[in-house]
């Protein structure tokens, strides 16, 4: 029989619940413990997987406590919390507070860039071309340079590169395998 006598429907708090699982598991532990040394392969195999369970809920419930907060702790981060939350909702309000100051400091500016914004360009439609909003890139005109560098090198004594000829370096003597000591 239990010893709460509650109903299904009434809520356990963490700690209840997490002293009623301990309770099960050291009364789990005490049956076990009391009974004998199993004697052959199934029952050794019903004992480990008993123990493991036992095991399983005390590492539950030691994990569950672990990670419990603290009143203090809790409230210091909810404070911490607000407080960032303030600060956002100020630095917001100055920034709305200064950009509408800065848009009536522009006065009719203002005005005139958002009805700019507002009402697009008017096109020029000519005949045989298609109107476009990206106007027309400027025509490049490539020229060679070759002989005007030819000529600056000629009255600045330059010579033309010439390829590199590899260098002889020697190459050692091959060796052979040190002599054996022995």
């Amino acid at each position: 029989m239990s010893l709460d006598d509650r109903t299904a429907q009434q809520q356990l708090t963490p700690e209840e619940r997490r002293a009623l699982l301990r309770a099960f598991a050291d009364r789990m532990l005490l049956k076990v413990s009391n009974m004998d040394d199993p004697e052959d392969l199934p029952g050794v195999e019903k004992a480990v997987r008993t123990a493991a369970m036992i095991e399983r809920i005390y590492s539950r419930c030691d994990r569950a406590e672990r990670q419990k907060s603290e009143p203090r702790k809790r409230d210091a981060e909810r404070a911490a919390h607000e407080e960032a939350a303030i600060k956002a909702q100020v630095s917001l309000a100055s920034t709305l507070k200064w950009s509408e100051e800065r848009r009536q400091g522009l006065g009719h500016w203002w005005e005139a860039a958002q009805k700019a914004i507002e009402t697009p360009a008017p096109q020029a439609a000519t005949s045989g071309q298609t109107s476009s909003t990206m106007p027309a890139m400027p025509k490049v005109i490539y020229t060679d340079m070759t002989d005007d560098f030819e000529a600056a090198r000629t009255e600045l004594a330059l010579r033309k590169p010439v390829a590199a000829q590899p260098a002889q370096i020697p190459i050692p003597p091959l060796r052979g395998p040190p002599p054996r000591s022995g």
